[in-house]
């Protein structure tokens, strides 16, 4: 379950943050209310108001990709119903 709670025609989804997003805030969740039938890129759109004025975070929002337990998923996807949701920043290794 993504945490999330429906009211009216909205729902409330806390999306679990990893890597370099932990260094934005002290909580490694972030909460965010978007209308019932929302897509990903409206998440995106949501943290980015929710980082606005921090030009780092809203660089690493950019070049970071959602997923769920099972799959990472496209902008366009529908939010999943009853899977956690992350936002996966992006890595370098060899």
């Amino acid at each position: 379950m993504n945490d999330a709670t429906a009211t009216d025609n909205n729902v409330t989804i806390s999306i679990r943050l990893f890597g370099a997003f932990r260094q934005f805030g002290d909580d490694s969740t972030v909460t965010v209310t978007l209308p019932g039938n929302a897509q990903v890129r409206d998440v995106r759109e949501a943290l980015k108001a929710h980082y606005a004025g921090d030009d780092n975070a809203l660089a690493l929002l950019k070049a970071s990709a959602f997923a769920t337990d099972q799959a990472v998923l496209d902008d366009d996807d529908s939010l999943p119903e009853g899977e956690p949701l992350s936002i996966l920043p992006p890595v370098c290794g060899g």
